[in-house]
């Protein structure tokens, strides 16, 4: 399907300013047997559209299986934006409602790969405390749903991910808020506590944190 249906690029997105601050990989390794949109600040999949609206996107690494599925659902998302016979108002509606469905129609395998990471969840049951969050189920009064042991039980990522590209419907690429979209989880994962595969520290890593910090003061 990609080879026959995209057109396929790739952006180096390492001194963005929404990239988290992982260490412990290298360009050679490939993610293996991690939950769907792990990883979100460091890594994307967008699906645009010739004039360059974004129909779909992808935080984080996902299954080959549910991200075929998920570009399958960008095509159509695809078919609604070219089609000419609709106003934009409609298609707006349409594509919402698209986002709603898909989530009721997804396959139970795909809920068990879109569970949260531990320290990603502990991230956001913390921050929750203190700001309203979009990541965590809440039942008809708005209050978070709470697990057997008394955590706020967190979003499915897929869920996640659906309802926050269903408040951004055909949002030019220009203009698409990507800082806010990827916003979950923690910003720092350290796989291998602080050393590359030579033991080294990850010293460039630490320059771009420190330069990122303090352009912000």
């Amino acid at each position: 399907m990609l080879r026959t249906d995209f057109v396929v690029g790739w952006k180096n997105i390492r001194r963005e300013d929404y990239v988290g601050y992982s260490c412990g990989y290298d360009r050679r390794q490939t993610a293996v047997a991690t939950t769907n949109g792990a990883g979100p600040r460091n890594t994307q999949i967008f699906v645009l559209s010739p004039d360059l609206v974004v129909l779909h996107a992808l935080p984080g690494f996902w299954h080959p299986d549910d991200l075929a599925r998920e570009l399958r659902f960008a095509k159509r998302i695809a078919k609604l934006w070219e089609d000419q016979g609709k106003s934009v108002e409609t298609k707006t509606r349409m594509y919402r409602r698209m986002h709603r469905r898909e989530v009721y129609t997804q396959s139970p395998e795909t809920y068990a790969r879109s569970t949260w990471q531990n320290f990603d969840a502990h991230f956001e049951r913390h921050r929750g405390q203190s700001e309203r969050r979009d990541t965590f189920l809440r039942d008809a009064n708005g209050e978070p749903v709470t697990e057997a042991n008394g955590t706020w039980r967190m979003k499915p990522i897929n869920v996640l991910v659906h309802e926050r590209m269903s408040r951004r419907p055909f949002v030019a690429w220009d203009d698409f808020d990507l800082d806010a979209f990827v916003d979950y989880g923690t910003l720092h994962y350290d796989n291998n506590r602080g050393v590359d595969r030579r033991h080294r520290e990850f010293r460039g890593q630490e320059r771009l944190k420190k330069q990122r910090e303090r352009a912000t003061r």
